[in-house]
């Protein structure tokens, strides 16, 4: 059974929401006012499942680059392609893109096996990125085509 995923930006009242997700998903979580700035940016988009949000993506189009900042999906709806959705998402956003880039921890293997099988591919790693255990960041990238 396929989901009926939306992508759309977020309303204000939705940050609550965001934060639940981001609090249980990411052992740094991102604090209220960084998403507000994200919200206020406009770099920042819901997946919706029946109106429910199900997980988000935040990322800026800088010149020819999308660069993905932050992603998370609700433990609920892990694992039905949500992340996916708002991945490609994300690379179709940038209208002039050649290039996606992104940093994962370097435990993350979830992580970054989706992204590998999104096209990206490791290109370097940032040692001691992520406090407080001091792990290491993997920046990966992959190339966007002009018809995505």
């Amino acid at each position: 059974m396929d989901l009926e995923i939306t992508i759309a930006a977020p309303a204000e009242s939705d940050i609550p929401t965001i934060l639940a997700i981001e609090h249980d998903s990411q052992p740094e979580p991102w604090s209220e006012k960084s998403f507000r700035e994200e919200l206020g940016r406009h770099s920042l988009f819901v997946a919706r499942i029946r109106e429910e949000i199900a997980g988000y993506i935040c990322f800026w189009c800088v010149s020819d680059e999308v660069q993905i900042l932050n992603v998370a999906v609700r433990q609920d709806f892990r694992r039905k392609g949500i992340a996916r959705k708002l991945i490609e998402f994300a690379i179709g956003s940038g209208r002039q893109a050649t290039l996606a880039t992104l940093e994962v921890r370097k435990s993350n293997r979830a992580a970054r096996s989706l992204y590998e099988s999104l096209g990206f591919r490791v290109t370097g790693e940032r040692p001691g990125y992520y406090a407080p255990h001091e792990e290491s960041a993997i920046l990966m990238e992959r190339a966007v085509s002009s018809d995505e």
